[in-house]
């Protein structure tokens, strides 16, 4: 653990988060509220991917910092850094006032990037 970060052995980029309805695991998401992840609307800031949800509604959201993960996209992403937004139906792809994000590589309707 680093003095004055609140890092604590990289945990920090894996919160619980309470997961709106209609999200699936494996969906892009973005933020939807304090504490909250879900599809979002079109246009939207990625925020990461959904790893896991319990039955009590609250889940993993991988969010910047965990790394490369393969992502669902709309289409095939450009690969290098591109600006990514969420679809609204649990994809992601390139937007105007998304997070600049590094996209490693691309197939049709997949996508890893580095978060």
């Amino acid at each position: 653990m680093r003095i004055a970060d609140l890092i604590f052995n990289g945990q920090n980029a894996f919160p619980t988060m309470q997961i709106d309805a209609g999200t699936q695991e494996g969906d892009a998401v973005a933020f939807t509220g304090p504490g909250r992840a879900g599809r979002g609307a079109n246009g939207n800031p990625l925020l990461g991917k959904v790893l896991k949800i319990e039955k009590d509604g609250y889940g993993t959201v991988a969010i910047y910092g965990a790394g490369f993960t393969d992502i669902p996209a709309v289409g095939t992403l450009a690969t290098g850094l591109q600006n990514l937004v969420v679809d609204g139906a649990g994809k992601a792809l390139v937007g105007s006032g998304g997070k600049q994000l590094l996209v490693n590589g691309a197939a049709a309707g997949v996508a890893n990037i580095q978060l």
